[in-house]
């Protein structure tokens, strides 16, 4: 609508900026509805990681879909469980993977790396060495409506930052264009959702 109307249409733009700024807010409204049904809905458990990252490469590359894109692991040799829901976990790493199968199309490469860090924290890494992703748009790839992508929703990686931060972990994007990118995510120990904290 902003890129149809002309610049001068004073009215029309004040009335683009309420309807931004509500579409923002029952944004807010939405993501904070959908976390808290979510964990009401499911049950912490115990997690494998090494397993539930196997179960979301099936399902991303399913091996009756043969592709060019190749995928290699690297995982440390034990993990402490991830006290987590499965549904949250499985979020996070499919929309990683699909964000990394997206950038790259038809061919590349795309590594999964996990390890355990001194303080027990656990960290998942997902790179690709697809198109990267360019300075000013780093900072805006995990807001919600924001993509790089002619028919992406946006949501994938806002979904992924919500998932991780109710475990009181974080996310990191580092990449440049023709470098491909690479996601990580840390866990804390004994991850447990926040409202389950005291």
């Amino acid at each position: 609508l902003r890129r149809s109307l002309p610049d001068a249409n004073a009215v029309a733009g004040q009335q683009l900026e309420i309807i931004q700024e509500e579409v923002a807010r029952a944004d807010r409204v939405i993501t904070q509805v959908m976390g808290y049904a979510q964990l009401g809905e499911g049950r912490v458990e115990k997690l494998d990681v090494v397993e539930n990252i196997n179960r979301a490469i099936a399902q991303v590359f399913p091996a009756a879909m043969p592709s060019g894109i190749k995928v290699r692991t690297n995982f440390a040799a034990h993990f402490p469980p991830l006290l987590m829901q499965s549904g949250h976990l499985s979020e996070i790493l499919i929309n990683l993977l699909q964000n990394a199968r997206e950038a790259l199309g038809d061919h590349g490469n795309i590594m999964i790396e996990a390890a355990t860090q001194r303080n027990h924290a656990i960290k998942i890494s997902v790179a690709d060495d697809g198109p990267g992703i360019a300075p000013d748009k780093v900072e805006q790839i995990f807001e919600a409506y924001f993509t790089t992508k002619e028919k992406g929703t946006g949501l994938g990686l806002a979904i992924v930052k919500h998932n991780v931060e109710l475990y009181g972990g974080q996310i990191r994007l580092d990449s440049a264009l023709g470098k491909g990118a690479k996601f990580t995510v840390v866990f804390p120990a004994k991850a447990l959702p926040r409202p389950f904290l005291k």
